[in-house]
């Protein structure tokens, strides 16, 4: 009886290990395919408000060009509108997407946008810097109250995926300061001296301890530009000049709106007086980070095609789920483990004969399809924009620890315990000693963070 009660027992273990492990595999399996779904949706819908940009500078040449003074002023309130109702249409539409694949909604993630939402209606309007200048100046009359309308449209609904690329007008420089570096704590967390062979080559030996405050003052938030949105912007910009000025004639103007469906006249006043046109950004130059060349090159099997070699608009996202364990823990408590997927996509798209969109840099409809890319070649940051622990750290701790030390910090912060892993003496001198030996051992195959000879994780 006692052999045949450890069969049992023995059996009936195995049989919740086996569900437990299913029950896993079927978790990733959704959180894979509810973040890829998200991030083409957003990428998708980015893609559609480009195209739509480009439709209005196509339909501001027509209305110069026929004198229709109403249609210009409705254009220029649609140019500056629209680079926040596509994106949040986007953000919108990739939390259905993510649903309609099996994810249910995140209460942290949602909590999170609430609480955004209200200070962009509550403290955007007022927020002044240290000169005395607004530090986030509408681009619209009233634009902050209809922008947190919209972000409390979706969080009312559950966010389930996360922008992950998301960049706050707030949002401080992470090449400002060391502490804003995600990849410093990253090296304390896995001893990686590389990294700081590469980053910070005396840091090890020069640091002594806090008391004084050793680290330089946090720098104040840098002023944002805020023309685009928070979430899924499109990285678009404005210049006034005339139509002609872009290296356009009148026939290929109308040519391409002919191909929109857009009737109208194009002629020389259209396309010789100086008005605001939509433009692409800085950040629309060639995609360097997905070059197969380089310091840094990416290990693709093929270079990306002339023709889609840009960065941009990109949208990356951030799931979250969660598989609880039948098989008990230690003292018969429940177990549960939290996957994490992140994935990214693009929009991309060609003018007549494989010229790049950003040909003329002026926004043309241009883009047809959207591909799933790898995560470290979008704009995503290496912390992940909508790491709620990462963001706690910076605008919570950072500044008790500047004050009081790093023991004034909570334990359950798993930052705050690099920073007292640093204050070690032993743990310091154990890398310089090792970098004075091995340092010819690091490797630059890569830009912060990761492996063990200094290069950065390559995302998948």
């Amino acid at each position: 009886m006692v052999f045949f009660i450890m069969i049992v027992v023995l059996l009936t273990f195995t049989a919740l290990w086996n569900f437990d492990l299913q029950k896993l595999f079927r978790v990733k399996s959704v959180t894979q395919n509810s973040g890829d779904a998200a991030a083409l949706m957003a990428a998708r819908w980015q893609a559609i408000s480009l195209n739509l940009a480009g439709d209005i500078n196509l339909l501001q040449v027509i209305a110069l060009s026929e004198g229709d003074t109403a249609a210009l002023g409705a254009i220029s309130n649609l140019q500056a509108r629209l680079r926040f109702t596509g994106p949040m249409t986007a953000m919108l539409a990739s939390q259905q997407a993510a649903k309609n694949n099996g994810l249910h909604v995140n209460p942290e993630y949602t909590a999170f946008l609430h609480e955004h939402a209200v200070r962009v209606r509550e403290e955007y309007p007022t927020a002044v810097g240290a000169d005395g200048e607004m530090l986030f100046p509408e681009p619209w009359p009233g634009a902050w109250q209809v922008y947190s309308r919209m972000i409390e449209t979706v969080a009312d609904d559950g966010v389930a995926a996360a922008p992950d690329n998301m960049r706050l007008y707030s949002d401080h420089d992470t090449g400002g300061h060391m502490l804003y570096d995600v990849g410093f704590y990253e090296a304390i967390a896995g001893r990686n001296w590389c990294w700081f062979h590469f980053n910070a080559p005396t840091l090890l030996e020069d640091y002594v301890n806090f008391f004084p405050a050793w680290w330089p003052p946090l720098p104040e938030p840098p002023r944002s530009d805020v023309s685009n949105s928070e979430f899924y912007g499109l990285r678009l910009d404005s210049t006034v000049r005339s139509m002609e000025g872009f290296g356009l004639t009148a026939d290929e103007v109308a040519g391409r709106a002919t191909e929109r469906g857009l009737s109208g006249v194009v002629n020389e006043t259209g396309m010789t007086t100086d008005v605001a046109w939509v433009v692409y950004d800085g950040s629309w130059g060639a995609w360097d980070a997905a070059s197969t060349s380089g310091e840094y090159p990416f290990p693709f099997s093929g270079s990306v095609r002339d023709v889609y070699n840009y960065a941009g608009a990109d949208a990356a996202v951030r799931v979250e789920a969660t598989a609880g364990r039948l098989t008990p823990g230690g003292g018969g408590a429940s177990i549960s483990n939290t996957l994490t997927w992140t994935s990214a996509a693009k929009p991309f798209g060609s003018l007549e004969g494989e010229q790049l969109p950003t040909a003329y840099r002026l926004v043309l409809p241009a883009f047809s399809d959207v591909r799933l890319i790898p995560v470290d070649t979008s704009s995503a940051p290496a912390a992940g924009g909508f790491n709620l622990a990462w963001r706690e750290h910076i605008e919570q701790h950072l500044p008790g620890y500047m004050e009081d030390g790093p023991f004034s910090t909570p334990s359950s912060c798993w930052y705050c315990r690099q920073l007292r892993r640093w204050e070690e003496v032993g743990f310091r001198q154990t890398g310089a000693d090792w970098l004075r030996l091995n340092s010819d051992q690091c490797r630059p195959t890569g830009g912060g963070g990761g492996g063990g000879s200094g290069g950065s994780r390559r995302g998948h």
